[in-house]
């Protein structure tokens, strides 16, 4: 798998607490030798079950950031063969701007507000 913005994430908040690895993976109900390897990226991130305990031991952790560090760390992939031409044609033009990271504020606070089907 390689290098984990998850395990790097959950490396750091765990050393800077002074939590042992053994102690953190107790505490969450897996092996110190599993969580090693979250924390290098060998493995994918935890599981969504252990997040209540990760966030009970880990001071200020909270499912909020393990959500977006794990969004980071696994890569999206978006299926276009069988959708619809336009949809197609959505999901291509918004990967490509995301991709160049040529959105401005307003742009994606629009496009947020459209996908989530929020009214002004």
């Amino acid at each position: 798998m390689g290098e984990s913005v998850f395990g790097n994430f959950i490396r750091a908040r765990r050393v800077a607490a002074g939590l042992s690895l053994r102690a953190v993976a107790d505490r969450v109900g897996v092996t110190h030798v599993y969580l090693g390897e979250v924390e290098r990226g060998v493995r994918p991130p935890l599981n969504k079950k252990h997040w209540p305990a990760l966030i009970e031991i880990v001071p200020n952790l909270t499912e909020a950031e393990l959500e977006m560090q794990s969004a980071q760390t696994k890569p999206v992939q978006l299926a276009l063969g069988d959708a619809p031409p336009r949809y197609q044609e959505l999901g291509l033009a918004l990967a490509r701007r995301i991709e160049r990271r040529d959105l401005g504020n307003r742009e994606m606070d629009e496009l947020l507000r459209l996908l989530k089907g929020e009214d002004e």
